[in-house]
């Protein structure tokens, strides 16, 4: 028997998923909503973010009175919601671009990273206004 041998099938089975695995993209981005377009008056109440091939890995900047959830599914279909406790706590636009999260950034197969996500405003805490949020509206910086 020569020094090469044969692989068992576990271990061309393992060798297969780890090169599948390395096939994939992957980077890490700081994330925020730079240009959120209110009308005058309006405050920032909750916000959700839906992220496609990709898992938050750590969220900064959470401003006080707000409640965070975040979903790191094992699909990599990763969401997070955010919404302000009391009205007192709800934030201008200029201060929810200071809300930050890092994500890990991985395609594979057909599924291709893609963020989005509705941002909820309002001016007297009765009716909200929901911003629809796609990829453009989202400020990526490559981390590392």
């Amino acid at each position: 028997m020569s020094s090469s041998r044969l692989l068992s099938p576990f271990a061309m089975i393992l060798l297969m998923v780890v090169n599948a695995a390395a096939a994939g993209k992957t980077d890490i981005y700081t994330v925020s909503i730079p240009n959120l377009r209110v009308s005058a008056g309006e405050s920032v109440v909750s916000f959700e973010v839906d992220v496609t091939a990709g898992a938050i890995q750590s969220v900064s900047n959470i401003p006080l009175g707000w409640y965070f959830v975040v979903d790191n599914d094992a699909s990599w279909l990763t969401k997070i919601k955010a919404n302000s406790t009391v009205g007192a706590a709800s934030l201008k636009p200029e201060d929810l671009r200071k809300v930050q999260f890092v994500v890990k950034k991985n395609e594979f197969g057909d599924l291709k990273f893609e963020l989005s996500g509705v941002v909820s405003v309002t001016k007297d805490y009765k009716k909200e206004r929901q911003l629809r949020l796609k990829m453009g509206d989202f400020a990526l910086t490559p981390s590392r």
